[in-house]
């Protein structure tokens, strides 16, 4: 029952996190599947179920196109296994993306004696094969993690296997993707980090295999693993959610410390790394006399939209406005033409980094 509960946990902080993942995509233990069964452009509905004494069964409900179902039909086959213990969970995906669909199903229990690999795959409903997986899996979902245009398998489990993906090859096979992770559940989102249209991933968990009990770790679609948080006693643990902090369309993470509220934000650079702001760095800037220059202090700073700024050393030689739009504007005072210098302050998330600008004046 401890298993059971823990993992009935994950599957809803799993769902609550990813958010936009359709239902199509992802299947917990007793779900339906939902995908385009019969090729009409309309999602249907499938339910799995034991079919007899010796039998599995796939009740398929049709779409209607207006959101609703039509009446079951039940398709059954022989029971793969010696006791008659049917998959309990499974997508609906096309292997080898030659426009046939197949479920790919998988037990939550793990395979019973008799089944020789993970995951059974049906095609027009009857067995047609299976791959190694997760023997235990938690949930089964699907995703694009190496941007062929084909939705690849992820698992988890909370039984020490952790997040692993499968990826589906031209040939219809389903191969063990770079993307993975050794922890108990995670929590995770998808999102492309590094804008190369693979999809990459993004974990809080707890019982990781490695050096930190508790953390963050950014799975990029190679298998590159970023960690952003980590505890190697697991004294604390966060939340992480992806997020564009300061609206430039690269996604970011924000972190939360559940332990202590602290909440960071880690700045994407659109190629797979990251900083957590504020970082603040030294600027240059140029002017003529006694002309006005508008100096993009943030430009190679690290910052979220609610960034502050702030003047903590004002410039001898010129007076400094702060404007709407986050810049510094800089007026010498034509009292001095050689350079000025000013420091400035940021502050987010109870956090603050500071920096200096020299501007030269010119006569």
């Amino acid at each position: 029952m401890w298993r059971k509960r823990i993992s009935a946990l994950a599957v809803a902080t799993a769902l609550a996190v990813v958010g936009a993942a359709p239902s199509a995509w992802a299947g917990g233990q007793g779900d339906p599947l939902y995908g385009d069964l019969n090729g009409d452009g309309v999602v249907d509905r499938a339910v799995l179920a034991g079919g007899g004494a010796d039998e599995c069964g796939v009740q398929v409900s049709l779409g209607d196109g207006a959101g609703g179902y039509g009446a079951p039909t039940t398709y059954t086959y022989d029971t793969p296994g010696e006791y008659g213990y049917c998959p309990d969970m499974g997508v609906v995906v096309d292997l080898g993306g030659d426009g046939t669909v197949e479920l790919v199903l998988a037990w939550f229990d793990g395979r019973p004696p008799g089944v020789e690999t993970d995951l059974l795959v049906l095609r027009d409903y009857q067995p047609a094969g299976g791959f190694d997986a997760i023997y235990q899996p938690s949930y089964i979902g699907l995703a694009d993690f190496n941007g062929d245009g084909r939705q690849d398998v992820y698992q988890w489990t909370d039984q020490g296997d952790g997040f692993l993906t499968f990826l589906n090859t031209a040939s219809g096979q389903l191969v063990r993707g770079p993307i993975e992770w050794c922890s108990g559940w995670p929590a995770y989102e998808f999102a492309d980090f590094n804008r190369n249209g693979a999809t990459d991933v993004l974990i809080a968990y707890f019982e990781g295999c490695g050096e930190n009990f508790t953390g963050v770790v950014v799975l990029l679609d190679n298998g590159t693993a970023v960690e952003l948080e980590g505890d190697p006693w697991g004294d604390s643990y966060w939340a992480a959610t992806v997020v564009d902090a300061n609206a430039d369309g690269i996604p970011d993470v924000r972190t939360t410390n559940e332990s202590t509220g602290e909440v960071t934000h880690f700045i994407g650079n659109g190629r797979g790394g990251f900083g957590a702001a504020p970082l603040a760095d030294d600027d240059t800037a140029s002017t003529k006399g006694t002309k006005k220059v508008d100096i993009p202090v943030l430009a190679n700073d690290l910052y979220t939209s609610a960034t502050k700024i702030t003047i903590v050393t004002p410039p001898k030689y010129g007076k400094l406005q702060i404007t709407s739009r986050r810049t510094v504007l800089y007026t010498p005072n034509g009292q001095h033409t050689q350079s000025d210098k000013f420091v400035y302050r940021l502050t987010a998330d109870g956090k603050t980094d500071i920096a200096g600008v020299t501007v030269r004046v010119k006569s």
